[in-house]
């Protein structure tokens, strides 16, 4: 379903604008609950929600269900600064985009990962097995 990325948006773009359930619930004239209904993926906001999360977030609709990108331009950045190069651009382009969007909404694992271009190559190999595994693994559950 597209709307899958829609609960983590909603939570992203509430916390960057540092609202409580309850705040964005006020501005919305609705109650906490069902932004936490909203945020868990237990319910689907309306139309009309989704317009006036848009307004309310200052973002596209599209970005906020998860169909577009704000990376986009980060990524036409990215390749103009480093001449990235790959034989399917609009693959990697997307997966790029899709990495970074992620990676901004999940500011731990960009630490994490930070921190991991400090270790020697080999642990570096050696935890690249891991989350290979622990994903694997994850997939089976």
């Amino acid at each position: 379903m597209i709307l899958n990325q829609l609960p983590a948006n909603i939570k992203y773009y509430r916390n960057r604008n540092n609202w409580t359930q309850q705040q964005l619930a006020n501005e919305l004239n609705i109650s906490r609950s069902v932004i936490a209904k909203w945020e868990n993926g237990d319910v689907t906001p309306d139309l009309h929600a989704v317009v006036k999360l848009s307004i309310l977030f200052n973002q596209p609709i599209d970005y906020l269900i998860g169909i577009g990108s704000k990376t986009a331009h980060q990524l036409s950045e990215f390749q103009q600064l480093y001449q990235a190069k790959a034989e399917e651009p609009d693959v990697y382009n997307n997966e790029l985009a899709e990495i970074l969007d992620y990676l901004t909404k999940h500011p731990m694992l960009k630490e994490q990962i930070q921190e991991m271009q400090h270790i020697p190559i080999k642990k570096q190999k050696a935890i690249h097995r891991m989350l290979k595994s622990i994903i694997a693994e994850s997939k089976r559950l």
